[in-house]
């Protein structure tokens, strides 16, 4: 757990605030307009010496633009028009005609060097060696202050016989995928690409590790795609850049929009970024609707990959386990677990646990959904058969996702809907909900704070698995799992 009385204080003062100022929906009165960023390489004798960039986009009605700088302080920044005021260390403000065209400059110091002896790569830096460069957007740049729903694009120019993952130019995201979102460019990438379906292309890319290692990345991830969405609803193009470094047995991922990142070492034992990465990538095929309907984008997403990687054997009771370990302490530990749909809508563009509470919650939803479903029909019937006959890209996926349980015989399940996502009591799932080959239990803290955990039942006590539960066939070792 966290510390507790950081956990205890920010729940009353996030309670507080709602309390305060009542619920009231967001309105934009019209979407910002999209910025654009050219990245270009600066190569000094061959090897990379700083990182250029151009940000263009129109100011607003008041012709002003704010911006918050890099995580890495550029060594010069300008404008091409107008003025700009670099006086306050958070902000870049730019100040020109209304509806003009703002187009802001900066150069980035050396690189760091790419030290793969070191975990230091999500370090808020821009990091190079020789022959390459790595970067996460929040490091390399500046996003313009305002809605983080502002659509958001970037185009690397490569100097020749250098390689980016995908094409150079990126596909449109928003200002709040840019953060998380990674530039990878090398001199020598491993480089693979797969079709999913007949309108996606996925590009992996890596720097370090084995080219077969990277083939199978690339096989995985497309093929559980597949077997989420049969009808591949996704963008047009997908790009996961993989850092392989040479020891250690840590690992990492993000995944944000189109994009991901993978960090992998020799010693990590059954990362679990598949889950991660590929959910993300699901997501993009559900209907968005912002936080109000990311319980369905992401978390029913989570619990449709989830179900592919166990169908597939992909993950073993141990891994199912702490997968669903740790979406109960991403819900379980959040402040916001009791705040409604609306309430999250609300509070999410100022508070970032807020913006993580909806898909957490729309994942257990789903399974105690599943749980519900095969109940009903005696195990003939699950959640992802209700999935398979309705709508995923409806922009109101509650009533949709009624009509589609009872229809498979789960009957109605409005009263759940509305207690837990609508109104967000807090939801505890039942000791059974994964089946007989799991345990949920609840553990109380001296502090009056309540948490689920799931476990993983050994071999020997893993008994009465019915049929509808294909993916138990796996994972012939098992232990409990804590969180």
């Amino acid at each position: 757990m966290a510390g507790i009385s950081r956990r205890v204080r920010f729940f009353i003062v996030a309670a507080s605030v709602l309390t305060a100022s009542g619920i009231t929906p967001l309105v934009h009165a019209t979407e910002p307009p999209p910025i654009h960023y050219d990245i270009g390489l600066d190569l000094k004798q061959g090897d990379l010496d700083a990182i250029t960039v151009r940000a263009t986009l129109r100011s607003g009605d008041d012709g002003i633009v704010d911006f918050t700088p890099p995580d890495q302080p550029p060594v010069d920044v300008h404008v091409e028009s107008g003025t700009l005021d670099t006086s306050m260390p958070d902000r870049w403000r730019v100040t020109t005609s209304p509806h003009a065209e703002v187009v802001v400059a900066w150069r980035t110091a050396r690189p760091q060097p790419l030290d793969w002896g070191k975990w230091d790569v999500f370090h808020p830096q821009v990091l190079g060696g020789p022959g390459a460069m790595f970067a996460f957007g929040g490091a390399l740049l500046a996003r313009p202050k305002g809605p983080t729903t502002r659509p958001a694009s970037s185009t690397v120019t490569l100097p020749e016989g250098w390689h980016t993952v995908g094409a150079s130019g990126s596909p449109i995201q928003t200002v709040d995928d840019i953060w998380l979102t990674s530039y990878l460019v090398a001199r020598h990438l491993t480089l693979t690409t797969r079709r999913i379906g007949k309108a996606t292309t996925l590009h992996v890319g890596a720097l370090g590790g084995r080219p077969w290692d990277v083939e199978k990345i690339a096989d995985l991830i497309a093929s559980t795609l597949v077997l989420v969405d049969r009808n591949a609803n996704l963008p047009s193009l997908l790009t996961v850049n993989v850092l392989n470094f040479d020891e250690g047995t840590g690992y990492g991922s993000t995944a944000t929009g189109t994009s991901a990142t993978l960090l992998i070492t020799p010693g990590a034992p059954s990362p679990p970024w598949p889950f991660e990465v590929i959910r993300q990538f699901a997501s993009t095929g559900t209907a968005q609707g912002g936080t109000a309907n990311a319980w369905f984008s992401r978390g029913f997403a989570g619990y449709r990959v989830a179900s592919a990687l166990r169908t597939e054997g992909k993950l073993d009771r141990v891994d199912f386990a702490r997968h669903v370990n740790d979406i109960l302490g991403k819900y379980g530990g959040s402040p916001f677990r009791r705040t409604s749909n609306a309430g999250l809508v609300e509070v999410a563009p100022r508070v970032y646990e807020a913006r993580q509470l909806p898909g957490a919650r729309g994942e257990l939803f789903a399974w105690l959904i599943d749980a519900h479903l095969r109940e009903a029909t005696q195990g003939r019937k699950q959640l992802a058969d209700a999935l398979n006959r309705m709508d995923i890209q409806t922009p109101d996926p509650g009533p949709a996702l009624i009509a589609a349980v009872a229809a498979e015989g789960g009957g109605d399940i409005t009263p759940l809907y509305q207690r837990y996502i609508v109104d967000g009591e807090l939801l505890q799932l039942p000791t059974d909900t994964l089946g007989p080959c799991y345990s949920i239990g609840t553990v109380a803290y001296d502090y009056g704070w309540q948490e689920q955990h799931a476990f993983a039942k050994p071999p020997t006590l893993c008994v009465g698995a019915d049929s509808s539960a294909k993916s138990q066939r796996s994972g012939d070792e098992a232990a409990p799992n804590r969180r």
